[in-house]
């Protein structure tokens, strides 16, 4: 009896860790809409945000199911970590960049490769490394401006020098590595749209309880917040209450 007890048990946790591991490696894309007041109906920005890759692989699949989807992808920091390959980074930002116009914000991780390392990579696939600064993108005489800080870990946050080229008229989308910072952005700036990622949504959680808040997406009056689950894993390659997701969003004119 006892041996049987044991051995249902052994396969229960066997079980559960195949099913955590495979929730680890999904590849879900979520789909938002955004309506704002200061664009006309036939005006939109389609945005596509992915955080926190750290060991994972692009799949090929993944973007092509995304080509002619996609007019800006953000990627919310932790595109690395230390012991990833540079190539395996390499091959990650070549495929985003597929997608269109590409825009970075450090996390805490990404340093480990060698900042200057991490750099080289991106400008060599002519990504915006959003350090405390902004980069405005046009459509249709429409402009869309993407705001990035630094991570805050290793790197110093000058929220003010990120936002010194934004005009009262500007649609903001507003890029951290960490939520932490949505309120220091709303008390200098009205963006639109707040991205961000870092807590994987706890990773591991049991039913509601996790070391850290599930992601979310929060409308709010002509705004709206996203904290992401992140796309990859961190310590362990393990997620179980939290799936893995990235975010396609849209961003459109509502008059």
């Amino acid at each position: 009896m006892v041996v049987w007890i044991i051995s249902v048990l052994l396969s229960i946790v066997i079980l559960l860790f195949l099913y955590m591991l495979f929730l680890a490696f999904q590849t879900n894309v979520h789909t938002h809409s955004l309506y704002i007041n200061e664009w006309t109906k036939d005006i939109q920005f389609r945005v596509f945000f992915i955080s926190d890759i750290h060991r994972r692989k692009i799949s090929d699949k993944l973007i092509q199911s995304l080509i002619g989807k996609v007019d800006i992808v953000v990627i919310g920091g932790d595109l690395t970590e230390r012991g990833v390959p540079l190539e395996r980074t390499n091959e990650n930002i070549k495929q985003l960049a597929k997608l269109g116009n590409t825009c970075y914000v450090f996390g805490n991780n990404d340093r480990e490769v060698g900042a200057q390392n991490l750099s080289d990579i991106l400008e060599a696939h002519a990504v915006y490394i959003l350090e405390n600064r902004s980069v405005e993108f046009e459509k249709d005489k429409f402009s869309l401006r993407i705001v990035g800080i630094n991570d805050g870990f290793e790197g110093n946050v000058k929220m003010y020098e990120a936002f010194k080229d934004v005009k009262e008229s500007d649609v903001i989308v507003f890029v951290t590595h960490a939520p932490a910072y949505f309120n220091n952005a709303k008390k200098i700036s009205k963006p639109h749209l707040l991205l961000a990622g870092h807590l994987h949504g706890g990773q591991i959680r049991f039913g509601p309880f996790g070391i850290y808040e599930k992601g979310s997406y929060r409308e709010k009056e002509n705004s709206a917040e996203l904290i992401s689950n992140g796309y990859g894993t961190t310590a362990v390659p393990l997620r179980l209450g939290a799936k893995s997701e990235c975010h396609l969003i849209t961003i459109s004119g509502r008059h």
